[in-house]
């Protein structure tokens, strides 16, 4: 667990550097390269956060359904208000889609059987859990660094 809690303040790091440089230079760009660039990052990182959420919050709890989506709408809602007002109804849907996507692998994660998964040795399901959570890691780093450098300019 200790890797998907350094992950999850990896993924925290980066989303905090994301939008404090689209905060910074969101007067530069026209609309749509920032509506696509608020839907990337909303997606990814909602997605992201509530994947190792749901992998850390215990199960059978109403919070444990109910804190990873909200958490997508709010970082999608956060990044979608930094730019006018359809960019934000696109950050708060694809935050919620993110956060609703992250829910769901991280409960097929933790239990296969949801999917009829036929997965019966712990160790597999372990090896499973982190090859996952470091691809995500991955791929979130990825998104994150090419919207910097795309906002660069």
């Amino acid at each position: 667990m200790l890797l998907i809690i350094s992950l999850l303040m990896w993924c925290v790091g980066e989303i905090l550097i994301n939008y404090r440089v689209v905060r910074k230079k969101r007067l530069l760009f026209e609309d749509r390269f920032t509506k696509t660039i608020c839907m990337a990052i909303a997606s990814i990182s909602s997605f992201a956060t509530a994947l190792y959420f749901e992998l850390l919050l215990p199960e059978d709890q109403i919070a444990t359904y109910l804190l990873p989506v909200f958490l997508g709408v709010f970082i999608g809602w956060r990044f979608g208000s930094l730019i006018k007002a359809p960019a934000s109804l696109n950050g708060l849907y694809n935050g919620a889609m993110g956060g609703v996507m992250g829910m769901m692998l991280g409960a097929v994660l933790k239990n296969p059987a949801l999917c009829n998964i036929p997965i019966d040795a712990n160790s597999l399901i372990m090896s499973n859990l982190f090859i996952v959570t470091i691809f995500i890691a991955f791929s979130h780093s990825l998104v994150c660094f090419f919207i910097r450098r795309s906002m660069r300019g």
